[in-house]
């Protein structure tokens, strides 16, 4: 038998603590360690003797665009812009990055170390927040720390057991797993396999539009929950925001709105110029892909079709995504509405046409270009996942990236499931914040046997309230579930 646990979008960062609640999506309060062990064991104690686990972390694991520390003693250059908003995605500062919330998370690792201690094997696909494994100092802090935990629990594994895919893992007639961020146009990467680009002598890479605004925006309006779209309001419930969390305090939100906003259209505009074509061998990138995963070359092809160009190539939807289109239609209603004032004209004019006729184009306006949104690809998904199946012999294409949590029959015996988020999910006018949906799909196929896939939440199954698993190197125990 096969087993695969799959999970995605854990989103771990470092952990800080503000009294004011200030980024409390990063408290220790919501970290879910402890539990996300006592799921791995569980899946491991219940496996038959002679059968296989692989535990696949599904992209978004580690998320870098959160982390805005700094070294105190940085050995590479460190600008102003890179305290206020976390060091660009080079090599090495990622991999001083990585250490920093692997050290924040011991109980992460340690469940991994207890995964390669039992013999399995540990893959991360890289999604969109973590495509920071892609530089190879960063995937040597992740080894080196796994090998470390390992040797201290008395144990042994073999390195080959930890993998870093950065498209997709492929096991044929059985389970294709993507982090999905490919198909939203707001976190796609021109040239997935090669997504990195030479800026200032440094290999950096070409982040999309979502990591820029996490990284300009969000770590500087911290009330915001990145991770539940909290960030996306109306007007009024924008007002009411600055209201109860601004107004009265010494933190800001309109300068880092738009101060962030101006700094991502600038990194994006001059990112496009860099990337009009692919990069050196990039063809022998996807022929490596083909042949590794024995898949032949039009259908790696045809894989690659599927994936969307950045929103970096439609300049007015990043306008609009920042609001400063609806902020240039204010400032001439604005203006409108003090020429109409100044001219000497019938009073009721003055007063209508700013109270009817600009409010009316304003609306007509908004439902003319809504166009697509952050949503659009939670709905697209199960759509890019049938054609995966029609492409590839699988039972089970999962992906993650929008948080919402589905499984959707795609046809007789195969099945899309998104394996949601175990990220805090609370927003700022929840009362009482859930701890996230900690969901994980749990897959087993057998020889002669139809397979069985389960998507549940570990809410749903219960945690054990008392005691600690058995250290790493010795044969895990089932926790009392």
């Amino acid at each position: 038998m096969h087993r695969y646990l799959v999970v995605s979008d854990l989103h771990l960062c470092d952990v800080e603590e503000h009294a004011d609640g200030w980024k409390a999506y990063k408290s220790a309060r919501h970290v879910f360690d402890p539990d996300f062990e006592r799921l791995v064991v569980r899946a491991l104690d219940s496996l038959p003797a002679d059968a296989t686990f692989t535990l696949v972390l599904n992209g978004d694991i580690l998320d870098f665009d959160l982390v805005c520390a700094v070294p105190d003693a940085p050995p590479w250059p460190v600008n102003r812009a890179e305290r206020l908003s976390g060091m660009e995605a080079t090599g090495p500062k990622s991999a001083w990055k990585c250490q920093r919330v692997l050290d924040h998370h011991p109980v992460f690792v340690r469940t991994l170390a207890r995964v390669l201690c039992s013999g399995h094997g540990v893959v991360i696909v890289m999604g969109n927040h973590d495509r920071e494994f892609h530089f190879p100092e960063v995937q040597q802090v992740v080894v080196d720390e796994l090998l470390a935990t390992v040797k201290a629990g008395g144990g042994t594994c073999d390195t080959a057991a930890i993998r870093f895919e950065p498209w997709f893992f492929y096991r044929p007639g059985e389970i294709y797993a993507e982090h999905g961020n490919q198909y939203d146009y707001y976190s796609s990467f021109r040239f997935l396999l090669h997504p990195t680009v030479r800026i200032a002598d440094e290999e950096r890479l070409a982040l999309p539009m979502g990591n820029l605004s996490n990284r300009q925006l969000m770590t500087r309006m911290g009330y915001f929950n990145p991770h539940s779209t909290d960030y996306i309001q109306n007007i009024f419930s924008y007002a009411a925001h600055w209201l109860r969390f601004y107004a009265f305090s010494r933190r800001g939100i309109v300068m880092p709105w738009f101060l962030g906003s101006i700094k991502v259209m600038a990194r994006l505009l001059r990112g496009k110029k860099l990337l009009l074509k692919p990069p050196e061998g990039y063809d022998d990138r996807l022929q490596r892909v083909a042949t590794d995963n024995r898949i032949a070359d039009v259908t790696v092809t045809a894989l690659t079709n599927l994936q969307r160009p950045p929103i970096t190539y439609r300049f007015y939807r990043i306008v609009r995504e920042f609001w400063i289109d609806r902020l240039l239609i204010s400032l001439l209603m604005i203006g409108g509405t003090v020429t109409l004032a100044l001219v000497p004209i019938p009073l009721w004019i003055q007063l209508m046409v700013p109270l009817t006729c600009f409010p009316l184009v304003f609306f007509v306006y908004e439902r003319a270009v809504h166009g697509e949104d952050v949503f659009t690809v939670d709905r697209q998904l199960p759509q890019y996942a049938r054609s995966i199946a029609n492409l590839l012999p699988v039972h089970v294409v999962t992906m993650g990236h929008t948080h919402r949590p589905t499984l959707v029959p795609l046809s007789r015996g195969v099945a899309f499931v998104n394996t949601g988020t175990w990220a805090s999910v609370s927003r700022w006018t929840d009362r009482n914040e859930p701890p996230g949906y900690r969901n994980y799909l749990l897959a087993d196929f057998e020889d002669g046997r139809d397979p069985t896939v389960t998507l549940d939440s570990w809410h749903t199954i219960g945690t054990p309230t008392n005691g600690d698993v058995e250290p790493v190197g010795k044969a895990p125990t089932t926790p009392a579930l």
